[in-house]
């Protein structure tokens, strides 16, 4: 999650990763001049980050007001790269800085960037914030990338700009991005999922991927964030805690391998128009850990440790419009049975006796399975 520099309720929250605002790893933040590098912000970052136990996934801007003006004529425009041999040397002292492999390493590194992304949304194509080219520009860039990083760090891991959602022109534009053949040029798969449902896209998203042959690469959502804005009543944050256990759930059981909420708090710019507010925050602006922060934790707790060898059973699952109404699965996580069950159904009849139940507040209890009626709010049952 963006942590907002509150790394310690960030990594408290349940949170592995921090994926910190763009500007910090863009090119001409760092390298102001040609051949002039600055790293002071990026390691003060990595290392408060490092120093709560939060990984960083970083996402790289590929703009220099320098590189922009001898290209566009514009410092300010976002365009591909105009000198990509410049580009990549970038690419190569940052990743190298970073990798872990104790040659031209930040001093004190312990928590090695091994995840780096291309962009953020690019498809949106708005200065002076998104990038302004076509998809083969992109695929251009990102072809660079990967093989710089690549070439620093063959262990690292590049992940796709995340895509803004399932919208028409969204998705047209990155069909753009794997027509040009990008999909060779990236490990992960990376969309976004603001306000767009319970189901965060990903039926429609994985449809996209098995369409275009990637079916098989990790996908990530790298934004998730429930919006008032969105909502056609008036939730309350528990209600919003409800939300984002169940779209989590249902994420995990789905395929998804990280998720990363948006506002661990409400950001100081959050009054500009934005439509948010601490009632879909884990922290209000008071600084009190909301019912969103513990349904954070719990899902996390319960299901946090899940790898590619373990297995999901879905016994149930329906989702209708928004909502993913009922939600009954079987996780098996490096050999423990953990079920996670909400909605309308009965409880499946393979669970019976006595079991623990946890809540999505964390409160746990031992009682007979006979006695368990489920809610819309998510249970957890471990059979002991």
């Amino acid at each position: 999650m963006p942590a907002l520099w509150d790394y310690e309720n960030a990594r408290a929250a349940g949170g592995a990763y921090d994926r910190p605002f763009f500007e910090l790893f863009m090119w001409g933040m760092i390298e102001k001049e040609p051949g002039l590098f600055d790293f002071y912000e990026t390691d003060k970052t990595v290392k408060q980050a490092q120093s709560s136990g939060l990984h960083i996934l970083a996402n790289i801007q590929p703009f220099a007001g320098w590189d922009q003006m001898e290209g566009y004529g514009d410092p300010n425009h976002k365009g591909k790269p105009h000198d990509m041999a410049a580009y990549a040397n970038f690419l190569t002292k940052l990743v190298e800085r970073y990798d872990g492999d104790s040659v031209n390493d930040m001093t004190g590194l312990t928590v090695p960037i091994k995840h780096w992304e291309l962009m953020n949304e690019p498809e949106f194509q708005t200065a002076p914030i998104y990038f302004q080219g076509t998809p083969a520009d992109y695929v251009d860039t990102l072809k660079v990338t990967y093989e710089a990083v690549k070439q620093a760090d063959p262990q690292a891991y590049i992940v796709q700009g995340g895509m803004a959602g399932m919208m028409t022109e969204s998705a047209a534009w990155w069909q753009g991005v794997f027509d040009a053949g990008g999909g060779q040029y990236f490990d992960i798969m990376n969309m976004h999922s603001i306000g767009h449902g319970e189901h965060l896209n990903i039926p429609a998203f994985k449809e996209l991927l098995a369409e275009n042959g990637l079916q098989d690469k990790p996908f990530w959502v790298t934004e998730v964030q429930f919006q008032q804005a969105y909502q056609t009543q008036s939730y309350t944050n528990a209600d919003f805690a409800k939300i984002l256990a169940r779209s989590y759930i249902f994420a995990l059981a789905n395929g998804v391998d990280k998720l990363f909420y948006v506002n661990l708090r409400m950001p100081p710019f959050y009054d500009s128009g934005i439509p948010f507010d601490e009632r879909s925050a884990l922290i209000t602006d008071d600084g009190e850990k909301s019912a969103l922060f513990y349904a954070h934790l719990t899902v996390a707790n319960m299901l946090g440790e899940l790898r590619e060898s373990d297995t999901v059973v879905k016994i149930s699952e329906r989702v209708a419009g928004w909502f993913v109404e009922v939600g009954q699965y079987k996780f098996t996580i490096q050999g423990k049975v953990i079920y996670a069950l909400w909605g309308s159904d009965s409880l499946p009849a393979e669970i019976a006796g006595q079991v623990r139940v946890i809540d999505i507040t964390g409160a746990e209890s031992v009682t007979d399975a006979a006695s368990v009626h489920l809610t819309d709010s998510p249970i957890f049952i471990l059979l002991d």
